[in-house]
């Protein structure tokens, strides 16, 4: 995984110097589709500190919902990356591919030194997300070192892989935590594994990797570190 990393980050830093905060125009609205075709888009994240508050919403990450992602690569890097959502407020410090089609292609997400912090009804991604989206083909990587979630009062928080009603085929996910702490207090949910409730998975290979991992859930709170194929 470290020399695809290396092979990906140089071609990337070439073609896309610079980036940072990447959102698709599938992402903004109406009726038209974004198409990524064999491309590369990198973006980093490094000592950023994303603050939403009261019904705001931030993308630093890789915004790609609806899209139509073939043979490319979708490189996303946290480090040392503080996100705090508070107030009916989103963040998104990740890779989001929701109700999209990948094939043939690579989402590589990674968290170091990363904490999320998710206060009454907010939400926050710096993990990957595939919800109703379609995969085939293709690799989804997400690696969480040196992570802390936190989730209060009603709030959400995914630092891992969300597949929910997903359709994969042929495809690879794979999660690591390592020296992470999960918290969620009064009715909320964190997600730092992989989730695919309802999804359709087939000829897949799916690795979930848990290392010095504490999990604390309060008051009627989920947590899950590991790989939830269904509540």
């Amino acid at each position: 995984m470290k020399l695809t990393k290396v092979a990906v980050i140089g071609v990337a830093s070439v073609l896309f110097l610079g980036l940072n905060g990447y959102g698709l125009p599938g992402d903004q609205g109406g009726d038209k589709k974004t198409t990524v075709e064999d491309s590369v888009i990198l973006n980093t994240n490094e000592d950023v500190t994303n603050l939403a508050i009261e019904n705001s919403k931030i993308n630093s990450g890789i915004e790609a919902k609806g899209a139509d992602i073939k043979g490319s690569v979708l490189l996303n890097e946290n480090k040392d990356v503080t996100n705090l959502a508070i107030d009916n407020s989103k963040i998104n410090s990740g890779i989001q591919a929701n109700n999209a089609e990948i094939k043939d292609s690579v989402l590589l997400n990674t968290n170091e030194g990363v904490t999320n912090l998710a206060i009454s009804n907010s939400k926050i991604n710096s993990g990957i997300e595939v919800n109703d989206s379609k995969v085939e083909g293709s690799v989804l990587l997400n690696e969480n070192k040196n992570v802390t979630n936190l989730a209060i009062d009603n709030s959400k928080i995914n630092s891992g892989i969300e597949a929910n009603n997903a359709d994969i085929k042929d495809s690879v996910l794979l999660n690591t935590n390592e020296d992470v702490t999960n918290l969620a207090i009064s009715n909320s949910k964190i997600n730092s594994g992989i989730k695919a409730n309802n999804a359709d998975i087939k000829g897949s290979v799916i690795l979930n990797e848990n290392k010095n991992v504490t999990n604390l859930a309060i008051e009627g709170s989920e947590i899950n570190s590991g790989v939830n194929l269904g509540d």
